[in-house]
């Protein structure tokens, strides 16, 4: 078994063109994302070293992280392991833990996570991915854990009421990191909890969230589909949501009618709909939607709504990023000195909050020398 995971592994980090070192970080980033233990990048490498040699055979949390990490499964890289002992495991202890442990959830419990994910928002909007990406991931995974073993409908609802702002937050943070993939998952997650609490602002967010990852990745049409599928399922209290998730979709795709149709639906508030409260949007979201959707277009009128945005009361280092990458491509035909400041000011922000995403945006901008 282990000849066999040390060809295995070995192939499957040169197919990448990664050092040890660099599968080592990577593998403790994903590590990270999903909640599981591991050790830290230097004991990895070490770890990654005696796996690829023959030495040792990778533990159960490891293999599992490994397949994700390579795209192979366990028995492609050599390391499946023994078949599983039926005698080993108890799983019917196992599950009845879960449950017991999903039933001692209380008012108090539910405070307390509450109160977490409150200085996970927080974190968040200052430090992003970089200060509060851990915090973030290991609050879904215990939040998912509870509401799939909850019991009493009340209290999975209440749970699913908090692990559907928390998974939207995941999302937004593996979008950050440039991997749509892990962002997919957490968006998704998002979608069903806010349905089980019946929260459309949620739902909403969570959906715009995934149109977003589908235009990263280089699919607008795909998603433009997921948002016309979803809609008719959302009160129309959440539809300004959808349309600036349309815009962008459609400014991706280069239509500038329907951008446009999209944004004067997300600036035009909803008809009353006595049975779902209002979805709060702020004027600066409304702003960055509009904006960011003309300047993938190309049209100049992109930076008076981007300057409202920024100039908005305090906002998080991600929408600052965001509205400073969008302001140095819109001005970068007719004012390049101005685009230049902007793309700075964005690159700082996004090395502060962890972004990827916002630094390949501005790939057409170099960094200033010295900086």
């Amino acid at each position: 078994m282990a000849g066999r995971g040390a060809g295995g592994l070995r192939a499957a980090r040169a197919a990448r063109g990664w050092s040890q070192s660099r599968a080592a970080r990577e593998l403790a980033d994903l590590a990270r994302a999903r909640g599981a233990p591991a050790a830290g990048a230097a004991s990895l490498k070490t770890l990654i070293s005696r796996w690829e040699n023959g030495h040792a055979v990778p533990e159960p949390q490891y293999r599992a992280l490994l397949a994700e990490l390579y795209g192979r499964t366990p028995a492609e890289l050599g390391i499946a392991g023994p078949p599983a002992d039926p005698q080993a495991e108890d799983a019917p202890a196992r599950l009845r833990a879960a449950l017991a442990a999903a039933g001692a959830v209380d008012e108090d419990a539910l405070a307390l996570w509450r109160e977490q994910l409150d200085l996970a928002v927080r974190l968040d909007d200052e430090l992003g991915v970089a200060g509060a990406g851990e915090l973030v991931g290991a609050l879904v995974e215990r939040l998912d854990e509870t509401a799939r073993h909850a019991i009493d409908p009340a209290r999975r609802v209440e749970v699913a009421a908090v692990l559907a702002r928390a998974a939207a937050l995941a999302g937004q943070q593996e979008l950050d990191r440039g991997r749509p993939d892990l962002s997919w998952r957490r968006y998704d997650r998002a979608r069903t909890a806010a349905a089980e609490a019946r929260q459309p602002g949620p739902a909403a967010e969570a959906l715009a969230g995934q149109a977003a990852v589908l235009v990263d990745v280089g699919e607008p049409a795909a998603a433009i589909t997921l948002l016309d599928a979803a809609e008719p399922e959302l009160p129309r209290s959440a539809r300004p949501v959808l349309a600036g998730a349309r815009a962008g979709a459609a400014a991706a795709l280069g239509d500038a009618a329907a951008t446009r149709r999209a944004i004067a639906a997300a600036v035009e508030p909803p008809p009353p709909d006595g049975a779902h409260p209002a979805v709060a949007i702020e004027l600066a979201d409304l702003d960055r939607w509009h904006g960011h959707a003309l300047s993938v277009l190309g049209d100049p009128a992109a930076v008076d709504p981007l300057r409202r945005a920024l100039a908005a009361p305090p906002r998080s280092a991600r929408h600052r990023a965001a509205v400073h990458a969008d302001l140095a491509v819109a001005l970068a035909p007719q004012e390049p000195d101005d685009a230049a400041r902007h793309a700075r000011a964005a690159r700082e922000l996004a090395e502060r909050i962890g972004s990827t995403r916002t630094r390949r945006r501005l790939s057409r901008f170099p960094p200033a020398r010295g900086g």
